[in-house]
């Protein structure tokens, strides 16, 4: 049975688009919807741009949290064990930080 996620998403960084474009590939036996943190859902659930959303049927994770689950549910799994999670915290700071330089730079 497939699950439905939403992932929430800033809309106007392309390099968020850029990514969320390439997640329907990452995980085919859940269905995610993308939703615009811009957007009028995103706002009445009072969600920002300043970091990512994943809502599954039974949580919500926030920012690097929301990225480790979609990344736990891949072949790249083993990058989400807890030994790897400092480095994926600093790294998603990193780049939620500067994603609008980053966006100019990687096209």
């Amino acid at each position: 049975m497939n699950e439905r996620w939403f992932l929430f998403y800033d809309g106007a960084c392309p390099l968020c688009v850029k990514t969320q474009n390439k997640i329907h590939n990452l995980i085919p036996n859940v269905k995610i919807t993308v939703v615009d943190l811009n957007g009028q859902i995103a706002k009445q659930k009072g969600y920002s741009c300043k970091q990512v959303v994943l809502e599954t049927p039974n949580n919500i994770f926030y920012g690097i949290d929301a990225w480790v689950h979609i990344l736990s549910n891949t072949r790249y799994k083993m990058i989400t064990y807890s030994v790897f999670k400092p480095i994926l915290f600093l790294i998603y700071w990193f780049i939620s930080k500067n994603r609008k330089l980053i966006s100019k730079i990687v096209k």
